[in-house]
């Protein structure tokens, strides 16, 4: 903000600026990792004046934002989208959020169970943020890449990567 900017770029960890690296070409000296931080990190925000806020990040951590929860389940994300019971069961059985997104995808449940994971997130930013501060989120997964996007997020990239020129 020091620097003049008005938007900022997001993340909770190292994976997701090498994500925005790697598949936009985003300069991550210009990012913050806010760790399991995301609500504070909000509030931060606010608070120095940004206008805009880009979050990106895996969706092993983001998912806990679908949930309201700010301070870091991709589980009632495919009941929402009709996942049958024996396919709950096995998401219940994976290790990790990359093997219930394989799971789900596989069943075919991906992209209901996304859109749903992403308007939930956006509920919730958008609350904490309050007026005063646009706010987008970009998630994805280390299999599959971008898993889903809030309706400004592609833009608010496009605004971020210009104003890095």
């Amino acid at each position: 903000r020091a620097e003049g900017h008005s938007i900022v770029a997001i993340s909770p960890g190292n994976y997701g600026l090498e994500f925005m690296k790697r598949t936009y070409g985003y300069d991550l000296e210009r990012s913050v990792k806010c760790s399991n931080f995301i609500g504070q990190t909000i509030d931060m925000v606010k608070e120095l004046g940004f206008s805009k806020m880009l979050l990106t990040g895996h969706i092993g951590k983001l998912i806990k934002v679908s949930g309201g929860i700010m301070n870091t389940h991709s589980r009632a994300a495919a009941i929402r989208a009709g996942a049958e019971v024996t396919l709950l069961r096995e998401i219940l059985d994976c290790i990790g959020t990359e093997d219930a997104v394989d799971r789900i995808k596989k069943a075919g449940f991906l992209e209901p169970a996304m859109e749903y994971v992403m308007e939930k997130m956006e509920d919730h930013l958008k609350h904490r943020a309050g007026g005063g501060l646009e706010i987008e989120c970009m998630v994805y997964s280390n299999d599959i890449g971008l898993l889903g996007v809030t309706p400004g997020a592609v833009a608010l990239l496009k605004e971020l990567l210009e104003e890095k020129e």
